[in-house]
């Protein structure tokens, strides 16, 4: 017999971590089914030689982190586990500029509308500009880069805590200790420095008597019977987790892009009112690498991209050409990464070569959605290192124009996507990155199909099941509540109809925090 609650919610990032707090701290029995495990500090890998294990995959290594999945057209890095995203962010909490709503957004939805939801995710996640002390090389060299350029340069809002001691997080109450500086953002922070998901939204969550099952993937969606009834979600178990079932009048969808568009997708025949939108809109967020290799400029120089947050700081060309660049960095003896992505160091062993080939041909052939595992690659770091290298983060307004379908004989999730209508903004970043390579004296370095994969990849996948006032247009209205299918809805980055140009955590939060203010304000669920 199904387990029975109010509302379940799938996925526990920044769409349903938010979403299961605010539903149980308004008194709902809320049960949150994630895929992936929970972190704590020790969790964390620590060394480069231990980098294939940060790759998850349900059967061969659950207890990864990163879901990197190969696509026809693109490469997608995701994440897994309790606080999802977040776990792995690099923690920077932008409110989208407010040209971005003025297209392909409900009439609801505008800047304005959104700023009090955007003050309440504030609140809670803590966004401060990293300290002046200690003074951070990385930080130093951007800004004369920037400068040397003609640019101004800005200190990025990042949800990290800089207190010296330990401390409860206000919101969450689960422990934390302050940033030292150690440049794993990106892989997990052993000081619980981020506030991530985890330590807030959720632990209050549960605090409410929210019920988290970690390790359960979520595969099935049957609707009522009848107008009113009660939902039934099926999930497998993964690791030491059991297969199980659990029902109720309301589920809200937050597995993120991928993760909510691939179930809506396999549950098509048992949902048949679902909009023809389904899997448009898919987005990369303009996502591009670029870099500064071995500055000589003399301000520029001596960077120290393995010392501080992972991002601080940035230049805006919003105005200009609709997007950012940020610094970027990695820890120390990580570096290596860097020549992977650029071509110089590669996977090794012909054996790994074969695996990956033969993944790309069975994308080629229809089997799509391929797991990049810690079987089929394993990467050689050892190299030259180049810590003083400036690495940056570019995003975007794209053209929101992929597809996200399942293949027509194999069934697999796949998305097709082409650069051909965003190339103004690619080429434009390409020259910015040329120019600032040019006043570090350094070598310039843009990566859009570059590294070992040979294709796009993002880091920030929006779209799949947009938001529209039109049941046509849009698989959810502007309330996040599915068209023609109630008690359904979707609350995560999958909504987001056009591309941001900045990080996307905090308009995902703040649409959460929106939308599931109104799923309380309808009642309770007998209400509904």
């Amino acid at each position: 017999m199904a387990d029975s609650f109010d509302a379940v919610v799938v996925g526990s990032g920044f769409g349903g971590g938010i979403t299961a707090c605010r539903l149980a701290q308004a008194g709902w029995r809320v049960c949150v089914l994630e895929r992936g495990r929970r972190f704590g500090r020790g969790d964390f890998i620590s060394e480069p030689e231990q980098a294939p294990t940060l790759l998850w995959h349900h059967t061969l290594n659950p207890g990864g982190i990163f879901d990197l999945r190969l696509f026809k057209d693109i490469v997608v890095l995701t994440a897994a586990g309790v606080g999802g995203g977040s776990l792995v962010y690099a923690n920077v909490q932008l409110r989208a500029p407010a040209g971005v709503f003025d297209a392909g957004w409900p009439a609801g939805i505008t800047r304005d509308a959104l700023d009090p939801y955007y003050d309440r995710v504030e609140s809670v996640l803590e966004p401060v500009p990293t300290p002046a002390e200690p003074r951070l090389a990385k930080m130093r060299a951007f800004r004369d880069m920037a400068r040397a350029a003609g640019e101004q340069d800005s200190v990025l809002p990042i949800a990290v805590y800089f207190g010296e001691d330990d401390r409860v997080n206000p919101f969450g109450g689960a422990p934390q200790s302050g940033c030292i500086n150690l440049g794993r953002c990106n892989i997990g922070c052993p000081q619980h420095a981020k506030n991530t998901i985890d330590l807030n939204y959720l632990a209050r969550a549960e605090h409410e008597g929210a019920e988290v099952r970690a390790n359960c993937e979520v595969l099935r969606l049957d609707p009522p019977d009848l107008s009113g009834g009660r939902w039934r979600v099926g999930y497998r178990g993964l690791a030491d987790a059991r297969d199980g079932e659990v029902e109720a009048p309301v589920v809200v969808l937050c597995a993120g892009t991928l993760g909510s568009t691939r179930l809506l997708l396999q549950n098509r025949r048992r949902l048949s009112h679902l909009s023809p939108a389904l899997g448009t809109h898919f987005s990369g967020n303009g996502d591009a690498l670029a870099a500064a290799f071995n500055p000589a400029r003399e301000g520029v120089k001596d960077a120290r991209t393995d010392y501080g947050p992972v991002m601080t700081s940035r230049i805006d060309y919003w105005d200009r050409h609709r997007f950012m660049l940020a610094d970027g960095a990695l820890p120390p003896r990580f570096v290596g990464l860097l020549k992977v992505l650029r071509g110089e160091a590669a996977l090794v062993g012909w054996r790994k070569h074969l695996l990956l080939r033969l993944k790309y041909l069975a994308v080629r052939l229809g089997m799509s959605d391929r797991v990049v595992t810690p079987k089929t690659v394993k990467l050689d770091l050892q190299t030259d290192p180049i810590e003083d290298s400036l690495v940056f983060l570019m995003l975007g307004q794209d053209a929101a124009d992929g597809r996200m379908r399942l293949t027509p004989i194999f069934r697999q999730l796949d998305i097709e996507w082409s650069t051909a209508r965003s190339m103004p903004l690619f080429d434009a970043m390409k020259r910015t990155a040329t120019e600032l390579g040019r006043v570090a004296e350094a070598e310039p370095f843009f990566a859009l199909g570059a590294g070992p994969f040979g294709k796009d990849i993002t880091v920030h996948p929006l779209g799949g099941c947009p938001m529209s006032d039109d049941p046509v247009l849009g698989v959810v209205d502007s309330r996040g509540r599915v068209h023609g299918h109630a008690g359904l809805l979707v609350l995560d980055g999958s909504i987001v109809p056009t591309a941001l140009g900045v990080n996307p955590s905090e308009t995902i939060a703040a649409l959460a925090e929106r939308n599931v203010e109104e799923l309380v304000n309808a009642g309770g669920p007998s209400n509904r």
